[in-house]
């Protein structure tokens, strides 16, 4: 404000006609879901605005109790600080499980996959729009998420409209994913344990498929939050090179009290650009193995196959994740992602309902308008504009002289 508009200190800045309009637009995109930055309270400008003071962000408000109290230990924020709710104060209410879960769903076949920064509320309500029929959060890390609420207020945002929805999470402590679980009840159908990330970040911080070597570990932090949260509880996983071990550690997510399970059908080395494809026959062996629904992720690039996999393996459902992204009609029937320009322009339109932060809005267009006839590796300039960008309306702008 001093560099660009002259003034000496923000308290004058606020009692501008500038000043008030950005106090209200503050306001408005809390009431749309974004985060609150509290102004100074002693402000006269805030005084002069004799606007309300908005309700919590959605996802802040108060839930009656069901969330319970939260008591930490150790130097908060750090990797030492352990979590724990208050469990006494939380309704032991009934919850549903296994294929119960899955009727309460509407019996979805079509599933979003949790991408880190990519599956958020636009994109979301895109393909829901095009046949999706279940969604899950892109993926939480659990102790973040209990500790700051700036993390929760950006990186998780919802709407009445956003179900069936699936919660992810990372972690490798009991009490700490239990406590994120319950955080979120009443705000998703299902909370799912992140044990497939094979990236290097998640060696590093000990989640994902790092963890698919400790069993006990997996099998406890399952347990606890299937004990004490009131929402079911699910699991992504990826396969070992042997079947048996894939099948050892299916039955053992089971019966940690896992309601849902869905099957990457590669092993942890397997990834990057040199990825061979999925398995499918171990997931067709995991799911005559196990009792509860199980969705199948790998090689889905079009609905044909999503149609093939669930003839081949017998599976529940169908879970796309770097194919939907490229299309997020990609389940659809009818054949509405043949145009990705429709998608890119729709998706922008949704940003404008449900925000989010500019860089995830950028990957995605990049993502929708990459390696198509007529796209931005045809136009360097315009790709190198987009580069540059710093408004969703100059994306806006880019997409349609694309």
């Amino acid at each position: 404000v001093e560099q660009e508009m002259g003034f000496k200190c923000f308290s004058h800045f606020l009692g501008t006609a500038e000043g008030l309009g950005l106090i209200e637009m503050a306001r408005d995109a809390e009431h749309r879901g974004q985060m609150w930055i509290d102004l100074p309270g002693n402000s006269e400008a805030l005084k002069k605005s004799a606007l309300p003071r908005p309700k919590p962000p959605p996802n802040e408000e108060d839930d009656g109790g069901v969330g319970g109290n939260l008591v930490a230990s150790g130097q908060t924020r750090s990797k030492g600080a352990k979590y724990e709710l208050d469990w006494s104060s939380i309704p032991q209410t009934p919850k549903l499980s296994g294929y119960a879960i899955y009727e309460s769903m509407g019996r979805p076949k079509w599933v979003c996959a949790p991408m880190v920064e990519q599956s958020e509320l636009a994109f979301r309500m895109l393909c829901r729009r095009y046949g999706t029929h279940l969604c899950y959060t892109p993926m939480f890390h659990a102790r973040l998420f209990l500790e700051d609420p700036l993390y929760r207020a950006e990186q998780f945002t919802t709407c009445a409209a956003d179900r069936p929805l699936v919660v992810q999470f990372c972690a490798n402590d009991p009490k700490i994913f239990a406590a994120a679980a319950q955080m979120v009840c009443g705000k998703c159908d299902a909370v799912d344990l992140n044990l497939g990330c094979p990236q290097g970040i998640a060696k590093r911080g000990r989640y994902g498929s790092y963890l698919m070597e400790e069993l006990e570990l997996v099998y406890s932090v399952v347990k606890e939050a299937h004990d004490k949260a009131r929402v079911p509880i699910t699991c992504k996983i990826r396969v070992f090179p042997d079947d048996a071990e894939t099948l050892q550690y299916a039955k053992c997510l089971q019966d940690a009290g896992a309601q849902m399970l869905t099957v990457h059908g590669r092993t942890r080395d397997n990834k990057g650009r040199g990825a061979t494809p999925a398995d499918w026959s171990i997931i067709k062996k995991v799911k005559e193995h196990v009792s509860i629904p199980v969705i199948s992720n790998g090689n889905i690039y079009n609905r044909h196959d999503a149609v093939r996999c669930i003839e081949e393996t017998g599976v529940d459902a169908i879970m796309s994740a770097e194919w939907l992204r490229r299309n997020p009609a990609l389940f659809s029937e009818q054949d509405e992602g043949s145009d990705p320009f429709r998608m890119a322009s729709e998706y922008l339109v949704l940003c404008k309902e449900y925000p989010c932060p500019l860089s995830f809005v950028r990957a995605h267009i990049f993502k929708f308008l990459t390696d198509v006839p007529g796209g931005w590796q045809d136009h360097p300039d315009l790709r190198e504009q987009m580069q540059l960008a710093k408004t969703e309306a100059k994306f806006a702008e880019l997409v349609e002289e694309l």
